[in-house]
């Protein structure tokens, strides 16, 4: 039998150590590894989804404590990593949830939760929609198709198209008691306009197009984005008509307008129109968001993440943007050795940030990418931020340009007649003053039962 001296012992020990220390502190992605990138994400998945069980509301599938589209927003990234990936291991969850908060009449806008959505919050479970038909994720027997959800949408955001102030634009929130109501921002408007974007592409029909169009004039002319510098601002306000723009700067906002440009560009088979369109976003785009802080290939929330004030929206955000940066490579030829390092720079540091741990949980990722440690920030957007950034790179292994109805004709449209899914979106009528009559009688309704109730709260 070979005893060790207790030279070579301490030497084994410390090897063993300094290794548990080097698996605890890195992901061991490496950006241009398919293997690693697979096996990095399946290392952050597990976390982010003990999150979701743990933040539905009364154990409601797809709602969350407080929100409700960030549920819509992570399976729109778990139907993303599944294309990149072909890890299927959370398509039964995603599936039956996504479909689920579809609602009484397909359209993402439940009953339960109607009165107090915003426009935004329904955009993003249309955008989980599409990407469900371009991925090729599987259909479900007896309901409509993903495209059909994804149009129920459209066709009722269209419809709240509003004319009286500003020429034109999309509300922040649906309602007038809503506060922001008065707001038109950048999430809804480019939302939308990446969703008919999509739409466009993927079903061929010309009418999404007419709509992107209209959607990308009116963003222009209204002040909303600047097309001399190529900047988009968060919002513009009805009270001062649309004069002066909020010029706070997210990733989000910038990755709708681009991603819907890349996806036009590709549909029109090259017109140089959406081409100087993509390539003016895309240099603000990696100019703002990937700073000299972190070495200048790292993507940053310069809006709140110096000063550690992101919410649980924005902690998010980044996933998207990177995402929809690899949609532009892959869609955009062009910009391809602008936007892989980019990304690549982006997962590494992912990597060496996702070393958490908290409560029994490990691989926890935090908010700032750049810091190469996990800086304390825990929870299901942070996974999912990261899980954005992981699968980008996978995406852009692949280079599979997304799926259009000749690829994926099981995602035909269905009619939904109650979510206007039989209409055609150039039948779609602006909302009505009758309908704003209506809304404005609901809000003071509202307000007399708080009032109400207060005061039989109060009552001695």
């Amino acid at each position: 039998m070979h005893y060790l001296t207790s030279r070579q012992l301490c030497a084994t020990l410390l090897f063993l150590f300094l290794h548990a220390q080097t698996a605890l502190s890195d992901l061991g992605i490496v950006a241009n590894n398919e293997d690693s990138l697979k096996k990095g994400a399946q290392e952050i998945i597990p976390p982010m989804m003990e999150f979701y069980k743990q933040n539905q509301t009364e154990g409601i599938p797809g709602k969350l404590t407080d929100t409700w589209y960030i549920a819509g927003s992570m399976f729109m990234t778990l139907i993303q990593y599944w294309q990149a990936s072909g890890d299927d291991s959370q398509n039964a969850v995603v599936s039956h949830d996504l479909m689920f908060q579809a609602g009484e009449n397909y359209d993402f806008f439940s009953q339960n939760y109607s009165q107090w959505l915003g426009n935004d919050d329904q955009m993003f479970w249309g955008l989980a929609a599409i990407t469900a038909s371009e991925a090729g994720f599987p259909e479900r027997d007896g309901k409509p198709s993903w495209t059909s959800l994804a149009r129920a949408v459209f066709n009722e955001q269209t419809e709240r198209w509003d004319s009286q102030t500003c020429g034109g634009g999309m509300r922040w929130q649906v309602w007038p008691y809503q506060a922001g109501y008065q707001l038109k921002n950048a999430i809804s408007n480019g939302g939308l306009f990446e969703l008919a974007a999509r739409l466009a592409r993927f079903t061929k029909n010309d009418t999404y197009t007419e709509w992107a169009e209209k959607i990308w004039d009116w963003s222009a002319k209204s002040g909303l984005m600047d097309v001399n510098k190529w900047i988009i601002y968060d919002s513009v306000n009805n009270d001062d008509q649309c004069k002066s723009p909020d010029n706070l700067q997210w990733t989000y906002n910038y990755g709708t307008y681009l991603s819907g440009a890349a996806f036009l560009y590709n549909y029109t088979n090259g017109d140089e129109k959406w081409l100087n369109r993509v390539n003016g976003l895309l240099g603000t785009t990696l100019k703002t968001f990937f700073p000299d802080k972190y070495g200048g290939n790292t993507m940053s929330e310069v809006a709140c993440e110096p000063i550690m004030s992101c919410d649980r929206n924005q902690i998010g955000f980044k996933g998207y943007l990177s995402m929809w940066l690899a949609f532009t490579s892959i869609l955009v030829p062009s910009t391809k050795d602008q936007i892989v390092p980019k990304l690549q720079g982006s997962v590494e540091s992912i990597s060496k940030m996702c070393n958490g741990q908290s409560d029994g949980e490990s691989n926890l990722c935090g908010l700032t990418w750049g810091a190469n440690k996990f800086d304390g920030v825990k929870g299901l957007e942070a996974q999912m931020s990261a899980l954005g950034g992981v699968t980008a790179n996978l995406m852009l292994m692949a280079t599979e340009s997304p799926n259009t109805i000749d690829t994926n004709p099981d995602a035909k449209e269905h009619n939904v007649p109650s979510a206007g899914g039989d209409k055609d979106p150039s039948e779609l009528k602006p909302i009505t003053t009758a309908d704003r009559a209506g809304a404005w009688i609901l809000m003071v309704m509202m307000i007399a039962a708080i009032t109400g109730a207060v005061g039989w709260l109060v009552k001695p």
